[in-house]
C-alpha cells in the first residue's frame, strides 16, 4: 500500500486520461521517466507545436470541447494538471462575453 512514487493516485479522471495520452502518444517509449501532474511538459520537451496540435485534437474529440485560438497559450498546456483544469472549465462552458 505504501508506494513512494504514487503520484498517479491523486489524479482526477481527466488528469489520468491526459497523462496516459501524453505518455502513449507524445513520449517515445523509454525516452523519459513518467510524468507527474505538475511536471512542466514544455520545458521537458514533451509538448512542442506538434504536441499541442495532438493534445487539441484529443481534447476536442474526447471531451467535446472547442479549443479556440485564444486558448492556445502555453499556460493551458504546461502541465497535466493545468490542461485538465482547462478542459474542465471548457466542459462546464465558459460564459460568452459579447459586447
Amino acid at each position: 500500500m505504501s508506494s513512494a512514487n504514487s503520484s498517479s493516485t491523486n489524479l482526477s479522471p481527466i488528469e489520468r486520461e491526459l497523462q496516459e495520452f501524453i505518455a502513449g502518444e507524445l513520449i517515445s517509449a523509454g525516452a523519459a521517466p513518467p510524468i507527474g501532474p505538475e511536471d512542466d511538459l514544455i520545458k521537458r520537451g514533451i509538448v512542442d507545436s506538434l504536441g499541442v496540435t495532438q493534445l487539441v485534437d484529443f481534447c476536442e474529440s474526447r471531451y467535446g470541447i472547442a479549443v479556440t485560438d485564444e486558448d492556445l497559450v502555453p499556460g493551458n498546456f504546461q502541465t497535466v494538471r493545468r490542461l485538465a483544469d482547462y478542459v474542465e472549465r471548457k466542459r462546464v462552458g465558459s460564459p460568452s462575453r459579447s459586447g
